[in-house]
């Protein structure tokens, strides 16, 4: 079986293409069209439908007649293989990593271990809990932007967390706005903190007892409530009010013994 031509943009046999014809001479108005550039034929009935077709390749994009286009078709894409410059023809080899030199990150200090700097010139003012940063602008004059960029605020939530933040010299000079809290009542609140997470227990009170019965011996109290734990774990109540004991009554026997 002989091949037959087709057009290469309807996909119709030649032979079976409906060519126009011209309603008062009855002859056809345009014929089948061979592409010089791809050699390929577009028949005459898209020629008719489309008449950019009559002098225009939509395969290599070349215009045989009049037009914007560039009759010499589209540019080639780059090759992938060939760049603009070698690594020969640089002037010097990037830098390494370890030549970079960048800022270490911050140490991050817990405020409790840590007190406001000795030799800043700024004003401290110790945060208390009605203290925000729209009172602070206020009470200093000093704009909130800059109190949040000067002491690392980016969230205003965040000043809940701060026992102290500095007022810039550049914007107040003068005596703060708040009194410096009690070096022994900080002292007691960082150790219910710290037996708090040692022994996993958030009761207040129950820390506070503990607390108290070691006169505030941080070790003692921790061993106390371990111990506890313990003679508990060996000994478990049996029956109905098992549960009913707390370690409220516990904390305050322990507190009694230790006492």
């Amino acid at each position: 079986m002989a091949l037959q031509d087709s057009c290469c943009t309807c996909a119709t046999l030649l032979t079976d293409v409906k060519v126009p014809y011209d309603p008062a001479s009855e002859k056809p108005l345009l014929h089948n069209r061979r592409l010089e550039c791809c050699n390929r034929q577009i028949c005459a009935l898209c020629q008719h439908k489309n008449p950019r077709f009559q002098s225009y390749c939509p395969f290599c994009q070349i215009s045989s007649g009049p037009s914007a286009l560039p009759k010499e078709g589209l540019r080639l894409p780059p090759s992938y293989t060939r760049t603009p410059y070698s690594r020969t023809e640089s002037a010097s080899p990037p830098p390494s990593y370890d030549e970079i030199t960048t800022h270490p990150p911050r140490r991050r200090v817990r405020d409790e271990d840590r007190g406001p700097p000795e030799d800043t010139e700024d004003t401290i003012h110790h945060v208390a809990s009605e203290d925000s940063l729209a009172s602070l602008s206020l009470g200093y004059k000093v704009p909130v932007p800059v109190l949040r960029q000067y002491n690392n605020l980016y969230s205003d939530q965040l000043l809940v967390a701060r026992k102290w933040i500095l007022i810039p010299r550049s914007h107040y000079d003068g005596p703060a706005l708040s009194t410096p809290p009690d070096p022994e009542e900080e002292e007691r609140k960082t150790k219910l903190r710290r037996w708090m997470v040692a022994t996993k227990c958030a009761d207040y009170n129950v820390a506070t007892l503990y607390l108290k019965g070691s006169d505030y011996n941080l070790d003692i109290a921790i061993e106390a409530f371990k111990a506890d734990e313990e003679w508990e774990r060996n000994h478990p109540l049996k029956g109905k009010g098992k549960d009913t004991r707390s370690r409220i009554g516990r904390g305050g026997s322990i507190s009694g013994q230790l006492s």
